[in-house]
Order: C-alpha cells, then structure tokens, then sequence
C-alpha cells in the first residue's frame, strides 16, 4: 500500500514538473506572439519578447521584462484614455518599446521609445508630424494648440505643411492610469494637452 501511495506521489510530482517546464518553455512565444498579433492587426511588423520566471506570471501581466519593437504601424486613436493602460507593463522590472515610422491617428511618428528599469519612471521619447488640417479635423482644440479653431482653413498648400510634434517627458502610473510627471509635448513649438497619454495609451492597450 505504502508503495503504491509513493508511486502515486512520484507520478504526481513528475506530472507537475512536466507541466511546469512545458509552461516555461512554451508560454512566453504564446504571450510573445498575441502581442505581435494585436500590434499588428491594421498592418505593419513586430517583434515581442517577454521573460518571467515561473512564466505563469505573464498571464497576469508580471514577470522580468518585455521588449518590444516595431514598424509600419497604425493606431486608432481615441479622444478618451484608457484609464488602466499601464497596468498592462506595471507588473514589469524591465520595460522597452522602440517603434519606427507608424501612426497614430492623424500623427506621423518617426520614433519613439518608451522605457522603465525596476521602480523609475517611465520615460518617453517621441517625434513626428502631422499637418494643420488633419490636426483640425482630429480636434486641435482637445489638445490645447494656440488658433487651433483656423488650422481647418488654411489656404492651398499650407493646409499640408509639415507640423512637427515633439515629445520628452517622465511618465508615471498612478493605478495604471497614466501621468506626465516632467516634459512636455509640443505640436509646432507649442505646449498640447493629453497628446502622449493618448499616443502611449493607444500603443500600450495592445500589447
């Protein structure tokens, strides 16, 4: 009886292993490959790479790091912010986004980096373009542009004049709730409003 009971336990013990290993080893390309999938899903390319240790923790946005790099990009943008988009990187010592030439709404991006070590800020490095009618017909006044009510009605080829945009900023998280806490943004050489929690908080939601 006692053996039997042991070989039970041994068998159980063996199982658990094996599924713990397995989950190691496969977990982390699943995650890795759903990001992929969500960055991409209006074009593009990326590539994901996340590490937790057990890695069950990826499930609940926890673990080591996630690096993430893409380019080609298009994301929707919404005059409203997700109120929890960093809860999805919080659970994380290490955080690194680099993406390269995509869009945000009306917005061009050449670059941006957004990076975190351990309990530090987040830091955002960003620029772009966009031109004075698109910017209009995205809602200027909702980011606080000086004349914005006019950019609608330029003349000719000054309507599609470059805009360029400019972000450098420290960013916190305030219950997954993203905060400027140094920076600014700037649209043409003026201060906006909420212009990179909306272009952070577009990116963030998906992966």
């Amino acid at each position: 009886m006692r053996r039997w009971i042991g070989y039970v336990l041994g068998g159980a013990i063996a199982l658990a292993l094996l599924a713990a290993v397995l989950s190691q080893l496969l977990l982390p390309s699943l995650i890795e490959d759903e990001i992929e999938q969500r960055l991409t899903a209006e074009g593009g390319s990326a590539a994901a790479s996340v590490s937790a240790f057990p890695a069950a923790r990826l499930l609940v946005n926890d673990g080591g790091s996630v690096l993430v790099s893409g380019n080609d990009l298009d994301f929707p943008l919404d005059e409203e912010i997700d109120s929890g988009a960093f809860d999805r990187l919080d659970g994380f010592e290490r955080v690194e986004i680099e993406l390269a030439d995509f869009t945000a709404g009306p917005f061009a991006i050449d670059s941006l980096s957004l990076r975190r070590e351990g309990e530090g800020p987040y830091e955002l490095d960003s620029s772009g373009q966009t031109d004075a009618r698109q910017l209009a017909r995205y809602g200027a006044d909702f980011l606080d542009v000086p004349g914005a009510g006019l950019l609608g009605f330029l003349p000719g080829d000054l309507g599609t004049e470059p805009v360029p945009i400019e972000l450098d900023m420290e960013l916190a998280s305030e219950d997954g709730r993203i905060v400027v806490t140094s920076g600014e943004s700037r649209i043409a050489g003026f201060s906006t409003g909420p212009l990179a929690q909306l272009i952070t908080a577009a990116i963030v939601v998906r992966l």
